[in-house]
């Protein structure tokens, strides 16, 4: 990979990875809904002003309540439920567990009209569900628990939006329809904030958090995502998908005190190694399909396809599974 792209790569997975720390450090002064909205109100405004500057929007016309229904299986819904599991799990944890969602894709590829599972995936299904497993056995009392199943069924969100998304929109620019899906997700969030509204005024630390997840976590990052899929193809992307955990356990770790221990680094090894297993194709099917295609905040599933290029770039447009991420 050229050094530019690489970096790119490096940046992206640093950044997606560090949401889980900002993340944690928002929730000390105001709710999961709450930094949840204020996440997409500045992420929508950014992307759609790069979007409108394309003229992508007119693409969305006569399909909003599509895109209201993907925003919240893909984007509303698994960011609230991280969000909510953060509440009891360490961000780390968190992070590593979201690299799970290959793992959805696919268990659920038949179901979603891909590819049945063979044997390289079973195996990847298998390490990653043990590493899962290990990942559990890190903290073993209810709350915890509860916050890791939140945040796998969020992982189960993006796997489900993404596989829609790569045959609903397949030729909706990705700009345009990530701005309609932040949009949606922003008016979908605001019943959940009105029934558990903050009780304090966020801290400077919180407000930055905040600010720093919507502009850059959510939407600079996507759109150097796409820059990175039109300059090396959504093969070689997602392998943001397996470093951002790693940055996610190192963050909490160096920056939030958080305990690492063997079971956590045995999960994540097993995580990340499962997920990259269940997401690959045999070499003669890369011509027809990615591995992979990102979400957000470094989650990816399978299912898009491979020819599929960043706005902007010769040919068509990103994978739809790119509206999540990461995240």
């Amino acid at each position: 990979m050229p050094l530019r792209p690489l970096l790119a790569l490096l940046a992206l997975a640093a950044t997606w990875g560090g949401s889980y720390l900002l993340i944690a450090v928002a929730l000390r002064t105001t709710t999961p809904a709450t930094l949840t909205l204020l996440r997409f109100l500045p992420a929508a405004l950014l992307v759609g002003v790069l979007a409108s500057s394309r003229g992508q929007l007119r693409s969305l016309r006569g399909r909003w309540g599509a895109v209201l229904l993907l925003a919240l299986v893909q984007q509303a819904a698994p960011m609230l439920l991280i969000a909510i599991g953060e509440r009891s799990i360490p961000s780390g944890l968190a992070g590593t567990l979201v690299a799970a969602t290959p793992l959805w894709g696919a268990l659920l590829a038949p179901a979603l009209g891909g590819e049945r599972p063979g044997r390289l995936t079973w195996v990847g299904l298998l390490l990653g569900l043990a590493g899962v497993g290990l990942l559990l056995g890190v903290d073993t009392d209810g709350a915890a628990l509860l916050g890791c199943a939140l945040v796998l069924l969020a992982g189960l969100g993006y796997a489900v939006g993404a596989a829609w998304t790569a045959r609903r929109f397949p030729d909706v620019p990705r700009l345009g329809l990530l701005t309609g899906v932040l949009t949606a997700s922003s008016l979908l969030l605001l019943p959940p904030v009105l029934l558990d509204p903050p009780t304090r005024v966020p801290s400077l630390q919180g407000i930055a958090a905040v600010a720093v997840l919507g502009l850059v976590g959510t939407g600079l990052a996507f759109v150097l995502m796409y820059w990175l899929i039109g300059e090396v193809g959504p093969e070689r992307t997602t392998l943001v998908t397996y470093l951002a955990p790693v940055f996610a356990v190192g963050y909490g770790t160096v920056l939030l005190d958080e305990p690492v221990t063997a079971l956590g680094v045995g999960g994540l090894v097993l995580v990340v190694a499962g997920a990259w297993l269940a997401a690959r194709r045999p070499r003669a099917d890369r011509s027809r399909t990615s591995a992979a295609v990102t979400t957000g905040d470094g989650a990816a599933v399978t299912g898009a396809p491979a020819d599929a290029r960043a706005p902007g770039a010769p040919g068509a447009s990103a994978p739809g599974a790119g509206v999540s991420a990461g995240r």
